[in-house]
């Protein structure tokens, strides 16, 4: 594997799943986390693919999976996957978004 996946990255899946599953069924949910994490593979082999997103946080890229974005930071063995927020939302503001607890 060439991405790693860091532990908020992995909670805005969580919620867009749960988004998606509520709003719409559990197989469209699958669907969209699917066309997200593909993306994944692609940006561990191609981390130079995304466009800078200085705007958001020194060193992190930003490419899109459908609605959403995926900011990620290139590293020596890939790309580490920071976080996928929806492309309406207030990029700046989600990022700084406290968590909610589970």
């Amino acid at each position: 594997m060439r991405y790693r996946v860091s532990e908020k990255a992995e909670q805005d899946l969580d919620e867009i799943f749960l988004y998606w599953a509520n709003r719409a069924s559990l197989e469209a949910a699958d669907r969209i986390i699917d066309r997200i994490t593909e993306r994944f593979w692609l940006l561990g082999e191609h981390p130079n693919a995304g466009k800078h997103a200085g705007n958001i946080a020194r060193g992190v890229k930003c490419f899109p999976a459908g609605k959403y974005l995926i900011y990620y930071r290139n590293t020596r063995r890939g790309a580490d996957i920071l976080h996928i927020f929806h492309g309406a939302r207030d990029q700046r503001r989600a990022l700084r978004a406290p968590k909610k607890r589970k």
